[in-house]
């Protein structure tokens, strides 16, 4: 679990990401980083939820297996990005973050975090 933490903090270090949270499908934290003081625990229930809803509008559109979702907010944004069939990572970051690079860090970083788990 030491090198899945590694890969958490690295995506923290990206410019705009606040935390970067690995959550088990059942809503509990496998692991977290956070640039400040945010409460993980609760990110991780709310976007398996989150996650979980956003899959079933795929579902019934038969759109197939969800890679990512993201909701934007006037303050910021969140990111879910599924990492196998056991869990997720949730991203959040400040409202004018680079959305292309952010995208693009958490695209290289889901083959490690997927091994490290």
């Amino acid at each position: 679990m030491e090198e899945l933490h590694k890969i958490l903090e690295g995506l923290v270090e990206v410019s705009g990401i606040d935390v970067a949270v690995c959550v088990g499908r059942d809503g509990f934290v496998i692991d977290a980083a956070s640039a400040g003081s945010s409460d993980t625990e609760a990110i991780g229930a709310m976007v398996s939820t989150g996650m979980g809803s956003a899959e079933s509008v795929g579902r019934e559109l038969g759109l197939e297996e969800m890679d990512q979702a993201m909701m934007e907010y006037k303050g910021g944004i969140v990111m879910m990005t599924a990492l196998g069939r056991d869990a997720l990572l949730a991203i959040v970051a400040v409202k004018d973050a680079n959305l292309g690079g952010i995208r693009l860090q958490v695209r290289r970083s889901v083959p490690k975090l997927e091994a490290a788990l």
